[in-house]
Formats: C-alpha cells, structure tokens, sequence
C-alpha cells in the first residue's frame, strides 16, 4: 500500500513537471524572451539581484546594478522573495534566455502542485484536483500574467493563494495547528512577491470567514487561532513591511492611479476576448473553460454542498466586479484607484470558478466511471492554452523583430530578445538608461530633475555635463564616479545618485570617508578640497531595523516549518506510514 502511494506521488510530479516543460516550450523555441508589458522592469529588478547574491551578498534595497544605476529604492517598496529562486537557475544555466523559461517552469510546476494539494485536501479526489489545477493553471489569465504582462511578481504570488485558503479550510474544519502554519505561510509567501496580490487574498479569506460565521461551532477558539496567526504573519512578513513602513517618512513618486479609470474593460469585452481564449498584451480575460464554467454553472447549483455554492457565488461576482458593470469611477479618487487595475480581481474569479467547475464536472465524469473522458477534457484543456501561446508567439515573431542593433537595446520595448540582446539592453550595460526611466518609487524631490538624474547629469559647481560609462563604476549598494577637471579649490559636486533617509548613506573621496550633504532635488552631494579629480563613492548601509526584521521572519518561517513538518510525521506515524 505504501509503495503504491509512493508510485502515484511520483506520477504526479512527472505529470506536471511535464506540464510545466509544455507550458514554456512554444515560447521557449523562440530563443528569445518575448515582449510584455512588464518584462524590462521585471528583468532590471532579476539582475539586481542575481548581481547582489553573485557578489556574495543579501538583497539590496537599492537599485546599483539596475535601473540607471541611480539608487532607486525598488526593492525598498516591491517585494523580492521570488526572486532568489532565479538566482541559482541563472548561475547553473548562464544563459538569460534559458534562466528565464526555466525559471517560468518553476513557478507553473509550484503552481500546480499547490492547486492540486489544495483541492485534494478540500475534496478528497484526486480527480478533481487534476482538473482544478488544470483549469486554474493553464486559464487564460494566468497565460496574460506570465507572457502578455510578463509580471513575475503577480505571476508568482498567486501560485500560493491555494495554500492560503487551504490553511483557512483547515482552521474551519477545526484543524488549528495546521490550518494557522499554512495560512501563514500561504499569506506570507504571497506577501513575499507582491502585496496587492496578499492584500486580495486577506479581503476574499475574510469574506468566506464571514460567510461560514453560521456555521462554525467553535467560534472562540477559531477566532483565537485567527488572531495567532495575524501575530505569526506579522513577524513572518517584517522583511517586506518595515522597510515599506520606515521608508514611509520619506515623500516619493507612487505607481499612478490615472490607470484606475483608463485601462478597465466592459463586460461585453471580457466575454468577447474569454470565448476566443484570447492571449496578449492589454487583454485580461479569463478564457473559453472558465468563462463557460461561469455562465453554465448556475445549472448545478441546486445540487451543490455548501462550499460548492459559495464558490461559484464568488467568483461570478469577481467576474462582474473586474469590469465596467461595477461603478469604479466613482471611487477614482479614494485610495482604491492605487490598485490601478480591476481586473486583477480576475485570477481570484478563475480560481473559485476553477474549483467549483471541476467539482461539478468530475461528479457527473467521475474516474472509475468515465476516466477516458476526464482524460480527453485535461487533453482539451491543455491544448486550447496552448493554441492561445502559439498565436501570441506566431503575433510576436511576425510583428516584433529581434534587438540587434545599438538603438533597438537602448529601446527594446516592442522587440524580442535573444541572449545577446537581452543582456545588452540592460541599463547595466548601457551608458543611458533610455528604456527603464521608472518614476516609481522616486524621491518626490527628485521626479522634476527624473531624467536627467537616469541620463547621469552630474552638476560640479553650477557647471553641469553627463557622465560616461567609463566613469562610473557598480558595487553592492554603492557607485563610484571618477570626476575629473576640477578647477576650483573647493567643488561642491552633486552625483546622479538618490537619497530617500541621509543617515543610511556614506560618502567617500579619494578612499577617504567625507560629509555627504543631500541636494534639493535628493540627490547625493560632496564638497572636494584642494583636488584636480576624484574618486567619489556613495555606498548604501542596510539600516539595522532592516537587518533585525529579516532575522526575525527567517526565525518564524523556519519555525513554521518545522512545525507542518512535524504535524506531517505525526499523521504519518497515526496512521502507520513510518514507525
């Protein structure tokens, strides 16, 4: 009996890690990355940190190796945590282009085995997890995540929203131990890659919280253990918050909220873009399976449990909500526009449509009874996703060229990019950095003088003239600028460099240590004394606070998971799995 679990575990790996290599391998044979909307910001931010731990460091909170190398503070506001799963697949693999896919094949497999663990533990049939992690993964809005947006953050943030809500079913099922680790770890994890994504996911848990308030039987302790498990996510999660929280003190550029109004869509274009399972940038849709699932699915309601009913219930009403059919403009002006897209209430559709489909579907087809058919749906399912990747693929290679020329890496937006071009059209490797002049996350001080901070304008006296790439050289958290031709006694020299809080920073001349004084504009400043040229660093210092909050979240995660895994062995020896 045990060797056959085994064998049935091993089959699900091989399944989807099958899956995961199908997933890429269209786009993949390209040999380039293709364009999204999101993929220059997404690849500055994957450098930075593969440069960061290659030089035998943690994540920086400053932007040294990216970005223009002006020391915007990215990883300050944007969460980093999925990113040091590409560090070691681009240091074994070296080749970007190949990192990049593998590295999508990675979170795809992630991705299915957590739906698939999640629906099995609510449903207790390995059938219906197949097709809800086929359904979910594979739908169309996952597609637009990973290649029409190329936003990684997203993409992997949601691969843990089943682990979230499974610790939830646990905790409902009065399953405490459990169910708090997994709901943190579900939470934190999401967290870890990006925070609109997590704040979602807390919205929806705290809806079905109160939509089986009637049902719960122990209240009180279930809302103690909610309550530990706040605390636990609190500490779990001070990586990303205190850095957000501290950095709060300092006025910066925000993402834009105009979006909020510009980029929604009509109902009548959802439904339209989902029947044709239609893949590309600027079109969010949910695609044929799961839009289907929505319009059909009120037939099965009638004989549908509890959980059943609240799913489709719910991810109808996200459907609609992620469009025009709910008024938004009216709340264009309230903190809410910060969320910029309402259809990114779309993947939290798909997933509890996801969930109730393959229910329903999988009680009518069930395995012992129709595993032929079941089959033939997870073949169908599969294929019509990659149709869709195989028309966005076939658009790109026919409308968007590869970068090959000087102009095309300083502007590679609407070109593909193979290894060459994606390693040259890095502002790393550029003197300019024309294509990743992002006014996120700016010193608010320094957004009037933005572009020529990124075209490194440095000011000596009132003299001013832009740096070459010769002249300045990256580090961790650091620059340094060679500046010669000074004619005065005393330069006082202002460096294309930002500063968010000035006592974080240190300043250096010639190797020696020197006053750093911060412009109008938030930019680095140094006074040099008696000097024909010099040699001018600026070095970035992790702040303690930042430094504590990590050892206290790496302490609490270890000790979460410690915790599932001895829950893990305990059930095994229950149960006589392991002596």
């Amino acid at each position: 009996m045990q060797q056959k679990r085994i064998f049935q575990k091993a089959e699900l790996v091989i399944l989807f890690a099958v899956l995961s290599l199908v997933y890429v391998v269209l786009a993949w044979h390209t040999k380039t990355v293709l364009v999204g909307d999101d993929r220059l910001f997404h690849m500055e931010r994957l450098e930075e940190v593969y440069k960061n731990i290659g030089s035998g460091h943690f994540i920086s909170m400053i932007s040294t190796y990216s970005f223009g190398k002006v020391g915007q503070a990215v990883n300050t506001y944007y969460p980093w945590g999925n990113l040091l799963f590409y560090v070691p697949i681009r240091a074994v693999l070296k080749n970007p282009i190949s990192a990049y896919y593998i590295y999508m094949v990675m979170e795809q497999f992630l991705g299915l085995v957590l739906a698939y663990l999640f629906a099995h533990r609510l449903t207790k049939r390995w059938d219906v997890a197949i097709l809800f992690s086929i359904l979910l993964r594979f739908s169309v809005y996952i597609l637009f995540n990973d290649f029409g947006r190329a936003d990684i953050g997203e993409s992997w943030a949601f691969v843990f929203v089943p682990v979230a809500f499974l610790g939830l079913y646990y905790l409902l099922k009065a399953n405490y131990y459990q169910g708090s680790i997994c709901l943190v770890l579900g939470l934190s994890a999401e967290m870890y890659c990006h925070v609109l994504t997590t704040i979602f996911t807390i919205g929806l848990l705290l809806v079905v919280y109160l939509l089986t308030l009637r049902y719960q039987t122990e209240k009180k302790k279930l809302l103690l253990a909610l309550v530990i498990s706040v605390v636990a996510f609190v500490l779990a999660t001070l990586a990303i918050t205190v850095p957000i929280i501290r950095q709060l003190g300092v006025r910066t550029v925000i993402p834009t909220s105009s979006f909020f109004t510009e980029k929604e869509i009509g109902f009548g274009t959802l439904v339209s873009l989902s029947f044709n399972n239609t893949l590309g940038q600027g079109l969010p849709n949910v695609g044929l399976a799961i839009l289907v699932i929505a319009l059909l699915g009120f037939l099965g309601l009638k004989k549908s449990n509890l959980w059943e009913t609240y799913s489709y219930i719910l991810g109808v009403l996200l459907l609609a909500a992620s469009t025009l059919l709910f008024p938004w403009y009216l709340l264009k002006n309230t903190p809410v526009a910060h969320i910029q897209f309402m259809w990114r209430l779309l993947p939290f559709a798909t997933f509890f449509l996801a969930l109730y489909g393959a229910s329903k579907i999988c009680s009518v087809y069930s395995w012992h009874t129709n595993g032929f058919k079941l089959i033939i749906l997870n073949v169908f399912l599969v294929i019509i996703a990659l149709g869709s990747i195989e028309s966005f693929t076939t658009n790109q290679t026919k409308n968007n060229s590869v970068a090959t020329t000087a102009t095309d890496f300083m502007t590679p937006y609407t070109h593909r990019l193979n290894a060459k071009g994606y390693l040259n059209s890095l502002s790393l490797n550029q003197a300019v950095a024309e294509s990743v002049q992002y006014e996120d996350y700016v010193p608010y001080a320094a957004n009037v003088v933005r572009k020529k901070v990124f075209y490194h304008q440095i000011i000596v006296n009132k003299y001013k003239y832009y740096l070459s790439a010769s002249s300045m050289k990256s580090g961790y958290q650091a620059m340094t600028y060679k500046v010669g031709n000074l004619k005065n006694k005393n330069s006082s020299i202002v460096l294309p460099f930002f500063i968010y809080n000035a006592k974080d920073y240190t300043a250096y001349v010639n190797g020696k240590r020197t006053t750093l004084f911060v412009s109008k504009h938030s930019l680095a400043q140094v006074h040099v004394k008696n000097k024909r040229s010099a040699v001018i660093k600026i070095r970035y210092n992790t702040p303690m606070l930042y430094i504590v909050a990590r050892v206290i979240s790496i302490l609490t995660i270890l000790l979460l998971i410690v915790g599932l895994i001895y829950l893990k062995l305990k059930r095994m020896k229950k149960s006589g799995q392991i002596k």
